[in-house]
């Protein structure tokens, strides 16, 4: 699938379009943010995720069925739920919060897991250093990005 990251232009917001293998598509203005949706893409292609949100798309689901619809939310898959714990666990420090090891980041999502009486996910100090060097990467050039410029990746 390839997925195609906008720079909003003319007070147009970011967006985010995957073209799937069939050649159907689906966009939608980024609610979350491009740097949500990048760590995405670098968790669910670091840890081989399929059954997560990119997975989920190029399987055919619309990005607007995603989240709280008439207040119901979504029901996770666990690869849908890691994926989430582990972006938001990185997104964390890039609000303001003090940055952690990667084995304390470890350490802090297997406890929320355990906490909640929810599968752990398999994940090593390896692959979150791996995940952090790509999110990195990827952030970097979206943050290079002119007004209307495209950042194209695939997965």
């Amino acid at each position: 699938m390839l997925l195609r990251f906008t720079r909003g232009k003319n007070d147009k917001p970011d967006t985010l379009t995957c073209v799937r293998e069939d050649g159907s598509s689906t966009w939608e203005p980024s609610k979350v943010g491009i740097p949500h949706d990048l760590l995405h893409y670098a968790v669910e292609t670091t840890l081989g995720y399929r059954n997560a949100f990119y997975g989920l798309v190029a399987g055919g689901r619309d990005i607007a069925s995603f989240g709280t619809k008439n207040g119901v939310k979504d029901v996770y898959s666990d690869e849908e739920l890691w994926a989430e714990s582990i972006v938001g666990m990185l997104q964390w420090p890039a609000m303001g919060g003090s940055r952690l090891s990667e084995a304390e980041s470890l350490a802090l999502i297997e406890n929320h897991f355990e906490e909640h009486g929810q599968p752990v996910p398999p994940l090593t100090v390896e692959q979150l250093v791996q995940i952090r060097m790509k999110a990195r990467e990827l952030l970097r050039q979206w943050g290079e990005l002119e007004e209307g410029e495209v950042l194209e990746l695939r997965f």
